[in-house]
């Protein structure tokens, strides 16, 4: 026989009304990985944190990876506590990548995505 439910206690929580006006923004997905990110970042929600904004956040860029000291695949502690991210310990950069077997499918891939990528430009 099944147990009977008890009634939840479960607390809605009080919630912002919605803005009634449609707001439009543009994202950009990445080519390679597809996450999509907001193409112009403003700081609008750190404005009405009223946190300070020490840079302008300003426009989406491609070139900030460095082909040769960054890591393509990162080590991350993720044994911390809810809260404290997964801090990097370490990674390997492009060319130690391409010295291991394990990853040559993922590197033959990354190659074919952006040769696709510029013969599309």
């Amino acid at each position: 026989m099944p147990r009977k439910l008890r009634p939840s206690r479960h607390i809605e929580p009080v919630r912002e009304p919605r803005p009634r006006e449609v707001i439009h923004s543009l994202f950009v997905s990445c080519p390679l990985c597809a996450m999509s990110r907001k193409l112009e970042k403003s700081g609008r929600l750190a404005k009405l944190q009223g946190k300070p904004l020490d840079t302008v956040k300003g426009r989406v860029h491609f070139g900030t990876f460095d082909l040769e000291d960054s890591y393509l695949v990162q080590v991350r502690d993720c044994s911390g506590s809810r809260g404290h991210g997964f801090p990097m310990v370490g990674g390997y950069t492009l060319k130690q990548l391409k010295t291991m077997p394990e990853f040559d499918e993922m590197l033959a891939e990354l190659k074919a995505t952006c040769q696709s990528i510029v013969d599309s430009l």
